[in-house]
């Protein structure tokens, strides 16, 4: 059928189970505090995501941009500064997302918020909002929360409810309200915390004057439809980026094509056979 069919195995790898390139990676990033804690925890940090440099021009652009778009948030972000794809294709990140979603992972939504002091709370959810539970056994998408300044109670940062991911399902009505074990994740400016798909998580009201200044990245398995859809993104735009951009985009696999499944050929179509299984 294809070389990509012969050489791998048909068997399902199971969560958390690395094959020795994504081990190594992990390693040589020192992300494996980072993916122990997602395993039994439902959460971690990338800490630091990025250089203090960095760290502010990104802030720059999200100000800029929530502004553009009327003051509190902004999203459909890509295509908007080139910063964006240096944010959704950093090593660190892609590393833990391959972990959580297998591999030919797609970007699902590239989001930015601005909340202010007194800004409330958003109430407490799942990430897999449209998956039924009981949710699947295998991570379905995974959210960074790129903290541009110092993220703690305080500053109204994400509250998560560690090891609610286990349970496998939406919080009850109940759950919601009472928020049982609660606590705030807290990481200095230039850090991401990072989630599973099914942890509980709410934010924190912000008490403190100024900002709290976020971008949110979330990618998702190959198989689960993004929020964002960036066809009109042309092969123009595309030869200026990595080229794992291409992989993020959808456009080496064979799902929502025009052309159908055969259209890439039979390499395509066993690629993607073959990523759905990690």
């Amino acid at each position: 059928m294809s070389e990509v069919l012969e050489s791998e195995a048909w068997g399902s790898r199971q969560p958390f189970d690395l094959d020795d390139e994504v081990g190594q990676r992990i390693n040589e990033l020192s992300l494996q505090p980072t993916i122990d804690s997602l395993q039994a925890e439902g959460f971690g940090y990338v800490i630091p995501a990025a250089d203090p440099e960095f760290n502010e021009r990104l802030r720059h652009v999200i100000i800029e941009q929530c502004r553009k778009n009327g003051g509190g948030g902004a999203n459909m972000l890509l295509d908007k500064d080139p910063v964006f794809a240096e944010v959704i294709t950093n090593p660190k990140l892609l590393a833990v997302a391959e972990v959580m979603c297998g591999k030919g992972f797609m970007i699902s939504q590239i989001a930015a918020s601005i909340r202010p002091e007194g800004a409330v709370s958003i109430g407490l959810h799942a990430d897999q909002n449209w998956t039924p539970a009981p949710f699947p056994v295998h991570n379905q998408l995974v959210t960074f929360c790129w903290a541009t300044d110092d993220y703690n109670e305080h500053n109204g940062s994400t509250k998560i409810i560690p090891k609610s991911h286990l349970k496998r399902r939406h919080p009850t009505p109940e759950e919601v309200r009472d928020e049982p074990g609660a606590i705030p994740t807290e990481c200095p400016a230039g850090s991401a915390v990072v989630w599973d798909g099914s942890v509980w998580h709410s934010n924190y009201p912000r008490k403190a004057p100024g900002e709290r200044v976020v971008l949110h990245i979330t990618y998702s398995r190959l198989a689960l439809r993004p929020v964002e859809c960036y066809d009109d993104l042309d092969d123009e735009w595309l030869s200026g980026q990595p080229a794992v951009m291409r992989t993020l985009l959808g456009r080496e696999d064979f799902l929502n094509t025009t052309g159908g499944a055969y259209a890439g050929g039979m390499e395509k179509l066993g690629r993607t056979f073959v990523w759905a299984r990690t």
